[in-house]
């Protein structure tokens, strides 16, 4: 895999606390030391409230359409 991706794959574990203790401490310390990951890391808590926010949003319009359906 190539470097980019595992990168994302880590901190992807790491935020759905997929990792054990020393994997966990490691990421923790390239956190606090390397300022492009914890760009990195904002990034992908950005990606995933907004799907969040995408999925909540297309489940509300389906819930629309069938009460609509329904009693319309």
């Amino acid at each position: 895999m190539r470097p980019e991706l595992e990168e994302v794959q880590v901190l992807e574990d790491y935020l759905q606390g997929n990792l054990n203790e020393e994997q966990r401490m490691d990421v923790a310390v390239r956190l606090l030391w390397n300022q492009d990951w914890q760009q990195k890391l904002a990034a992908q808590k950005l990606a995933y409230q907004a799907l969040r926010m995408a999925g909540r949003q297309q489940l509300r319009r389906e819930l629309d359409a069938i009460y609509t359906r329904l009693f319309g």
